[in-house]
């Protein structure tokens, strides 16, 4: 049986007519989030809601462990994703309350090494750029997905990535830098950004539980993530992994119900954890700011355009200030919300890629239920999106195999496609001969090369959720095979020079 921790006191009514209401708010918690579970597949999902100093509702639902029944509890570990970015904004605010840095001078006086692709950005960008996405800067996440490489060698990668925007043009969201802010506080601090999370906010806050993404041992209670692979109709551990140490101020810690509780409260209390206050205001404030404007359209009547302070976006729902963000890595996704006039702060994630959309609108009836109001059915509407995207999807894959030229050949013998191709910024790509065929490393994949026509092969869907690669081998004046050419993990199209 589930575990389950509800403390009654929400609301200053008496004792009895108190417990009633919020059991009744907890059976529709309960169908909210059982429903979500069977229309989307989810096999497990973790909640907590906190209102002032103390947790209110937390609860497991389904499995970590699908194949060996083991079930979520407010105790199971999961990714927290980029909600990891807000650990790293406070570090930086903090930081700026004990006047050790400046969040408007350029990060090239605390790391002088830095150096962006022009001029102006080495002059201008600002730790509160690099914290609201403001730099003009594409995502590049195929820089740091499944790589391997240590945290400050991003520093050789930056000076590449050429601008989308001009400077403070708009907003683009971007793990790298928040990965840069990351060594900026160890530059200025003088300790790892984990031993600064560690010290300044996991010890004080007692998040006894949560740790680090590739740091240490596989925690015993860490869930799994689950997609369904292509064909299958059924549910499989996802065991590509994504995340690296490079990203770790951008989106590696994990986390339990308990300890995310803790983290709740600090800043439902401004800073302040049982009576303690482990973060100054100011500096939980400044994480408050508008710098961005990160939804200049918006879709629904019911929410306001949404603005992005540092490491959290701002937006009203239903006319109530709401406090957020997201977190998707690895087929985990999560949301933490916060609502300031309600004192009530609450964190939901799930273990299903499928259901990934559903991260930014499954907080919504949760906080619809805490307010008595009718409840708005969002899971139908992201439902009708994801329907109609897998359909869009499947006609673009047909297209892709309609354009297949058949019957053509490689130009050349398998010996002339083998060798190491290398990219400053993505790293190398090794091509070799197996059985007499094409076998393609990179990073943590290994993979048959499968003719597509002419000169260009693929990878195909193993089971184990290893995005699909496409290369096009290029040529010489002198007709020998020089370059590849693909795009790494979804970034721009790349060109990796034969090195040997």
């Amino acid at each position: 049986m589930k575990k389950i921790l509800i403390i009654l006191l929400l609301l200053p009514l008496t004792v009895s007519s108190q417990s009633n209401r919020f059991k009744e708010k907890g059976i529709k918690i309960d169908n909210y989030v059982n429903t979500l579970l069977r229309d989307w597949n989810i096999p497990g999902l973790a909640l907590v809601i906190v209102h002032k100093d103390r947790i209110i509702y937390t609860k497991g639902y389904g499995y970590r462990d699908l194949e060996n029944k083991l079930p979520v509890t407010e105790t199971t570990l999961f990714p927290i994703a980029s909600n990891t970015k807000l650990f790293t904004a406070t570090l930086a605010t903090q930081l700026a309350t004990e006047g050790k840095l400046n969040l408007d001078l350029p990060i090239k006086q605390y790391v002088p090494e830095i150096n962006f692709y022009n001029p102006e950005l080495n002059f201008k960008v600002t730790f509160r750029d690099l914290l609201s996405h403001r730099t003009g800067l594409p995502a590049y996440d195929g820089i740091w997905l499944n790589a391997s490489f240590q945290r400050k060698e991003l520093l050789n990668k930056i000076s590449y990535m050429k601008p989308e925007l001009g400077f403070r043009e708009g907003y683009i969201y971007n793990n790298n830098m928040y990965t840069l802010a990351g060594i900026g506080i160890e530059a200025i601090s003088g300790k790892s950004w984990e031993e600064n999370i560690q010290e300044r906010i996991f010890k004080p806050l007692e998040m006894t539980s949560s740790g680090f993404t590739g740091v240490g041992a596989h925690p015993e209670e860490h869930a799994l993530s689950y997609f369904q692979a292509e064909g299958s109709g059924k549910l499989t551990p996802r065991t590509f992994i994504a995340q690296s140490e490079t990203l770790a101020p951008a989106g590696n810690i994990y986390s339990n119900m308990i300890d995310m509780s803790q983290w709740l409260i600090l800043q439902v209390n401004g800073g302040n954890y049982k009576g303690k206050q482990v973060i100054a205001t100011t500096a939980v404030q400044e994480t408050k700011i508008p710098n961005a404007i990160s939804d200049k359209i918006g879709r629904y009547d019911e929410l306001s355009n949404s603005v992005y302070a540092l490491g959290r976006m701002l937006q009203t729902y239903k006319g109530t200030k709401m406090i957020s963000h997201t977190g998707s890595i690895d087929g985990f996704y999560s949301n933490l919300t916060y609502l300031p006039s309600d004192s009530l702060a609450l964190f939901i994630v799930h273990n299903s890629f499928s259901a990934g959309s559903l991260r930014s609108v499954m907080n919504l009836p949760l906080i619809d239920i805490l307010k008595d109001r009718e409840i708005t059915n969002w899971s139908a509407r992201y439902r009708k999106d994801y329907l109609e995207s897998q359909e869009k999807n499947k006609k673009t894959v047909d297209e892709i195999n309609a354009s297949q030229v058949k019957n053509t050949l490689p130009s050349h013998l398998a010996l002339a496609y083998t060798g190491k191709f290398s990219h400053p910024v993505y790293g190398d790509i090794l091509i070799g001969l197996q059985n007499n065929s094409l076998q393609l490393k990179y990073r943590s994949l290994n993979a048959t090369l499968h003719h597509w026509h002419y000169d260009q092969f693929i990878t195909m869907e193993d089971g184990r959720g290893f995005p699909d690669m496409r290369i096009s081998f290029l040529t010489n004046d002198k007709g020998e095979i020089d370059r590849i050419s693909t795009r790494p993990f979804g970034d721009p199209l790349t060109e990796f020079v034969r090195v040997k």
